[in-house]
């Protein structure tokens, strides 16, 4: 009524009578502006590494895949786009400020250092879900205590260490991920700062450190996953990677001298280790070389002997068939072993009146 009063003060002030036509155009103009508006707010598209979540009137209606969809308009629906195939990160002591060759990040000493801008720190101290209101001065005590607050840590045998970790998930579930949870991020890292404090709280130091960073990092992801099972997140937790483990930077230098001397202690030990692996086996070698030896001498000795016993046996059981025969015979074999071995040969003619020694072609004069 309110339009067609207006249309008849026009009217009258103009003294024609615009009201039947004004109205039409008037109303064919709403139509159409709802009608554009029906449609802008009942399309949405959801991107190909995402699923779309509907609400109808707040609570959840449907899930809907990847491509163009309709809904209720003016507000009826609402659509809530969740990146169900992206891998997200959390970031624990430091933060990534450009990923890539060039890689820029943010920790303590790169404030203390000065190489960090005013507005990376307000954006960290912001994405941490902190509020800062004061001065600009104040903005890098702000972001280095809380770095700090997420990278100390103490360990079960009261040593102080700091640990740098990522946190990297997906989102299995999105229904979940939206009405389960006020803010799903804060709750990972409440949960991932949870979970790492009680494993490094639960080991040593040269656990934390060193030889224990694989086992943690597995229990970590596995105890991080039942707690957000627990709490219905709709959150697959992917991987937990220790990207450094240290002790505080005031005592690193003498921390790092100790496993120098260790690794240095180590090294003496695995050549001493290695010498020992040498020299025994090859002295076990040597002497079980020689016992083989003896071994074989001894059994050639005696086969030899045995041979000898066995062949004279048998000549002497031929001696007694015929003395004479075998008494010549042996002596004849004797002489054709022995008299090779003479150097000079003299021939004795035995009987007759011309017996004697027998004249000999000197062959080897040089006359």
């Amino acid at each position: 009524m309110e339009i067609r009063d207006f249309l008849d003060e026009i009217a009258r002030h103009r003294g024609k009578d615009y009201g039947p036509l004004a109205r039409k155009t008037v109303g064919a103009a709403i139509f159409v502006i709802l009608l554009v508006a029906a449609l802008a707010t009942s399309i949405y598209t959801v991107p190909t590494d995402s699923e779309g979540v509907v609400k109808r009137f707040g609570r959840y209606s449907r899930s809907t895949d990847p491509g163009i969809h309709l809904k209720a308009p003016f507000r009826i629906e609402s659509a809530t786009v969740v990146p169900v195939r992206k891998i997200q990160k959390e970031e624990f002591g430091f933060r990534t400020l450009k990923a890539g060759v060039d890689s820029r990040y943010l920790r303590v000493e790169d404030i203390e250092a000065r190489r960090v801008s005013n507005n990376d720190l307000a954006r960290m101290i912001s994405q941490s879900g902190e509020r800062f209101s004061g001065s600009s001065g104040l903005l890098a005590d702000a972001a280095k205590e809380i770095l700090r607050g997420e990278y100390i840590m103490l360990t079960g045998d009261l040593n102080i260490i700091d640990i740098e970790w990522i946190v990297q998930y997906k989102i299995k579930d999105a229904r979940s991920y939206l009405f389960n949870v006020k803010e799903p991020g804060q709750t990972i890292r409440d949960a991932s700062q949870a979970v790492m404090r009680l494993l490094i709280g639960n080991g040593s130091v040269d656990e934390a450190i060193t030889i224990g960073r694989g086992a943690n990092e597995s229990a970590a992801r596995e105890m991080l996953q039942k707690l957000l099972d627990e709490y219905e997140t709709g959150i697959h937790v992917e991987v937990v990677k220790l990207q450094s483990s240290n002790p505080p930077m005031k005592v690193r230098p003498a921390f790092n001298e100790v496993n120098k001397a260790l690794q240095q202690k180590q090294q003496k030990i695995n050549e001493a280790r290695k010498g020992y692996n040498e020299a025994v086996p090859k002295t076990e070698g040597e002497a079980l070389k020689l016992v083989e030896t003896a071994k074989g001498y001894a059994a050639e000795r005696v086969n030899k002997a045995l041979g000898d016993v066995a062949k004279f046996n048998k000549i002497y059981e031929e001696y007694k068939v015929a003395p004479d025969i075998t008494r010549q015979r042996l002596y004849l074999e004797t002489m054709t072993k022995v008299l090779p071995t003479i150097p000079e040969k003299w021939i004795i003619e035995q009987g007759g009146a011309d017996g004697g020694i027998l004249l000999k072609l000197d062959l080897d004069s040089q006359k």
